[in-house]
């Protein structure tokens, strides 16, 4: 039985004016259970054939026919699903998540089929298991060998039992000792599964495929069958669209696509900061009458103003104008703040464009990845209220006079540490009990912090889903689909 049918296809690129034809009518019949491999050399089409194949490509004419479901008159949601049901990828530069473990790098396709956590990591644990890694589940892909990592690529093309897997020069990065174990793996592979495999390696294709096709100048010039295999027939799948999920993708969000901490560290360190300026001075703006007379006392003094005219100036100045300036200090500060995270999101995205295409191949849509990226901001959110809550406690702790020196001046020792534990005591049950409490002058209350909060992050959220939406609906797909 065929389970790949191809009819009279053509592909051809244009670069201006000049139209280049790469596929010229190409017919082919891949039976289920084979092993097959495409040769040519570099821009003979073999590997344009293998991303229409894949749906990666669109075609000009023609028709490619996956176990019965012509893709050529599917939509993109249809052709979404018929990827992750149905397809899975090997690339000759694995395009692995980075920042994701092995283990979750193998559950994405279950993932974005619905599947839930659990159930995904456990199937992806088999996968590993089946390829020999179970022992790497909770490492990452860079830690890993590039035959390794090619293994957790095979793992993850195999995970939701998808009929075809398509390789694009799976050994090409690979030394040849570790090319040959990926090749065995794949011939093993290709019991159950039918394996579709570009190389332009003949030696290797003779001695592990069934099937060799030779591609020049985008006509078939050579078929050859090496091994007759016994014909496998599957029973053939019914095209059910599936959704991630809010809950999988907001889990998936905390896991994945983390932003270059030591590219944009000084950025967060800048968000935190401004944070705890906009929280402190908030604090100080409803104690403004206290803290002038605790701080700025000098300028009250009235011996001390009316000898000298510029500290009254400036004092009558503070009085009449210090809070409009602090509110303008603090929207100015938190506008600041929301503007350069979009900045450095956005970037962010622009760095993620490789890993946007690998979520596409294996099913995503373009609605469940700008979701995904909307839902990004919630970590980081969190990461900077954590720093920024640190921050704002040890200010409020200074305000309140935590470090009183004229008790060190003295000698006063007792008194010196009793206050600093009576004022820590102070704030922490303010924070708490969300009420002011007499044991100090400056109160921080959760209620106050936990508004900043959903502000901010809702500002993120909406701002984050503009160029995550954007750049999801862009071609970025054609980054895994290069000749």
């Amino acid at each position: 039985m065929s389970i790949l049918e191809i009819k009279d296809l053509h592909k051809s690129y244009k670069h201006g004016t000049n139209t280049t034809h790469v596929l010229k009518g190409i017919n082919l019949n891949i039976e289920e259970g084979s092993f097959v491999s495409i040769l040519g050399r570099s821009g003979s089409g073999k590997t344009t054939l293998l991303n229409v194949i894949s749906t990666l490509l669109e075609f000009d004419k023609g028709n490619v026919i996956l176990d019965g479901h012509d893709i050529s008159s599917l939509k993109d949601r249809k052709i979404n699903t018929i990827r992750n049901n149905y397809i899975g990828f090997v690339f000759q530069e694995f395009n692995l998540v980075k920042d994701m473990s092995v283990l979750d790098n193998v559950a994405t396709p279950l993932v974005l089929n619905g599947e839930s956590f659990k159930v995904s990591r456990e199937k992806a644990f088999e996968a590993l298991k089946s390829v020999g890694l179970e022992q790497y589940v909770k490492v990452r892909p860079p830690e890993l060998s590039g035959g390794q990592q090619q293994r957790v690529a095979i793992a993850r093309a195999i995970v939701n039992d998808q009929k075809i897997i398509l390789c694009d020069e799976p050994t090409g990065a690979l030394d040849d000792y570790t090319a040959v174990e990926i090749l065995k793996l794949l011939k093993d592979l290709s019991k159950t599964k039918t394996i579709i495999m570009v190389t332009h390696d003949e030696e290797f294709a003779k001695k592990y495929s069934d099937r060799m096709i030779m591609l020049v100048d985008g006509n078939v010039v050579k078929d050859q069958i090496l091994v007759k295999k016994e014909v496998i027939e599957t029973e053939k799948r019914k095209l059910k669209e599936k959704h991630a999920g809010f809950l999988n993708l907001l889990m998936y969000s905390f896991l994945s696509m983390d932003i270059d901490k030591k590219k944009f560290g000084k950025t967060f360190r800048t968000f935190s900061i401004s944070l705890t300026l906009f929280i402190v001075i908030n604090v100080i703006n409803q104690n403004l009458d206290v803290f002038t007379t605790k701080y700025l006392k000098v300028f009250v003094q009235s011996e001390v103003a009316d000898k000298n005219v510029i500290l009254d100036f400036i004092y009558q100045f503070f009085e009449q104008n210090l809070s409009a300036l602090i509110q303008v200090i603090l929207y100015i500060l938190i506008g600041f703040c929301i503007v350069s995270y979009l900045f450095v999101f956005t970037i962010n995205i622009i760095n993620k464009k490789r890993e946007i295409a690998v979520l596409k191949a294996f099913g995503a849509s373009q609605e469940e990845i700008a979701l995904l990226f909307m839902l990004r901001p919630i970590k980081f959110t969190f990461a900077i209220f954590k720093d920024s809550l640190i921050y704002t406690f040890v200010l409020i702790l200074l305000i309140n006079g935590v470090l009183n020196f004229k008790d060190l001046l003295v000698a006063n020792y007792l008194h010196f540490i009793t206050n600093i534990f009576t004022t820590t005591f102070g704030v922490l049950a303010s924070f708490i009990t969300n009420q002011d409490l007499a044991l100090i002058d400056f109160h921080i209350h959760y209620s106050h912090v936990g508004i900043i909060f959903i502000v901010v992050l809702f500002l993120f959220m909406v701002g984050s889903l503009i160029p995550a939406y954007k750049i999801s609906r862009s071609n970025t797909i054609r980054m895994l689909a290069s000749e």
